[in-house]
């Protein structure tokens, strides 16, 4: 079968590899569709990429069964239409015990090998699709439930207002589910497709961040600032400007990590005498990855207007670079669907 192989600095290839096969309690998925993340642009970009052996990246997932190994497979069959939660925890240590399962401390980060046309996987870490939802938008569940992740932490009475900065793909989930929650959702970018795409997907007010971000804001609400305020771009200024987009006692939610790596400049005063909760939040638990399956089946989050690339697996290193130029929204590597699957 035919896999790309991260070699180095800015290095993918597709070369031929042996085919997957399933041991005990695994089973082979025919990969249909796997989205390019930001984390798999900067395994792409970073200098050290060099450091370790070529692998395969990609890990968010979906696909068909192909093959079962022997032992207890539950009711997985072959023809099964799956998704792909490639974080394994114990459900037994201190943090799981706490409801902390992204934090467990026996986690398997399995090698999901996402870019490829198989990869082999516990069947434990599978969750058969519902009949409507399509490979594409089943890719989807992953960044879904970091999204859900965040905002279990989030307070969000009805009608609160609900700052999303950045309209990204990340962004445009963010927007989708705060408004699921009731939340009067405002959406800043600099972009304006992106802002006429939150638009569709539900946002109530845009901003265009490359105006007086912070006055536009305070118009939309009555001179205080967003209730629920949710950063999900990684750039240091774009943080420390939310802080002056936050109401008393609001809420401010680092969704994003900084990269390259900065410090903030917060001025105490914010969290202490205007009453500003700060958290962050990394990765998700298994029931936001169930949590964001079903939102995509019965439709309460809508992915398909963030798809604006698709490539082949030949041209997997096209789609790298268009997201590594932010060119468009989602660029998604796609298989062709056989008869009898969608």
């Amino acid at each position: 079968m035919k896999s790309a192989l991260l070699y180095g600095h800015n290095d993918l290839r597709v070369e031929e590899v042996a085919d997957p096969v399933a041991g005990e309690g695994q089973a082979v998925i025919r990969i249909h569709a796997s989205g390019v993340c930001p984390s798999d642009i900067r395994s792409y970009t970073a200098a050290t990429a060099a450091k370790r052996d070529p692998w395969t990246p990609g890990h968010e997932i979906a696909g068909v069964v192909t093959e079962l190994g022997s032992g207890d497979t539950g009711d997985l069959q072959v023809g099964d239409r799956v998704a792909v939660d490639w974080r394994g925890v114990c459900g037994r240590c201190h943090q799981c015990a706490r409801g902390a399962a992204n934090f467990c401390e026996n986690l398997i980060k399995y090698p999901i090998a996402g870019f490829a046309d198989a990869t082999v996987m516990p069947v434990r870490q599978l969750t058969k699709l519902a009949g409507n939802v399509s490979f594409e938008a089943a890719s989807f569940a992953e960044p879904l439930a970091c999204v859900l992740n965040a905002h279990r932490a989030l307070p969000l009475p009805l009608t609160e207002n609900v700052l999303v900065v950045g309209a990204g793909p990340i962004g445009l989930l963010h927007t989708q589910v705060a408004k699921a929650r009731g939340g009067r959702v405002i959406v800043t970018d600099m972009k304006a497709d992106r802002l006429k795409t939150a638009a569709a997907l539900g946002a109530h007010d845009l901003v265009d961040a490359s105006q007086d971000q912070k006055q536009a804001v305070l118009d939309l609400t009555n001179g205080r600032g967003a209730d629920v305020v949710i950063v999900t771009v990684g750039i240091p200024a774009v943080i420390e400007a939310a802080f002056g987009l936050v109401a008393k006692n609001g809420a401010v939610n680092l969704f994003a990590g900084t990269h390259p790596k900065g410090n903030l400049a917060l001025n105490p005063d914010v969290p202490h005498y205007d009453q500003v909760a700060i958290n962050g939040s990394h990765d998700f638990i298994p029931n936001d990855f169930a949590t964001a399956l079903r939102l995509l089946q019965f439709g309460q989050v809508d992915v398909a207007p963030l798809i604006s690339h698709r490539f082949p697996l030949d041209a997997v290193a096209e789609a790298f670079e268009t997201t590594k130029q932010q060119l468009g929204l989602k660029s998604l590597v796609v298989a062709e669907v056989q008869e009898g699957e969608k």
